[in-house]
C-alpha cells in the first residue's frame, strides 16, 4: 500500500508541476519560440495544454535554449 501511494504522490507532483510549466508556457513562451502559435485560433492553447503537462520536462528544455521553431525565413516575410 505505501509503494501505491508514493507512485500516486510522485505522479501528482509530476503532473502538478507540469500544470504550472503548461500555463507559462502556452501563456508567454510558446508565441517566442514557435512563429506559427502567433496566429493560431482560440482552441490552440488548450488541445495542447495536455501534452505540454505530459511533457514539461522537454518544453524547458527547449525553452532554456531559446532555439526556435518554424521560423520565417527571408523569402516568406
Amino acid at each position: 500500500m505505501m509503494l501505491a501511494q508514493t507512485i500516486v504522490a510522485a505522479l501528482a507532483i509530476y503532473f502538478g508541476v507540469g500544470a504550472v510549466v503548461a500555463i507559462f508556457f502556452l501563456g508567454f513562451g510558446v508565441s517566442k519560440l514557435d512563429d506559427s502559435a502567433k496566429g493560431a485560433s482560440v482552441l490552440f492553447r488548450p488541445m495542447v495544454f495536455l501534452g505540454c503537462v505530459t511533457i514539461w520536462p522537454f518544453i524547458i528544455l527547449r525553452w532554456l535554449s531559446g532555439r526556435r521553431i518554424n521560423q520565417a525565413t527571408e523569402a516568406q516575410e
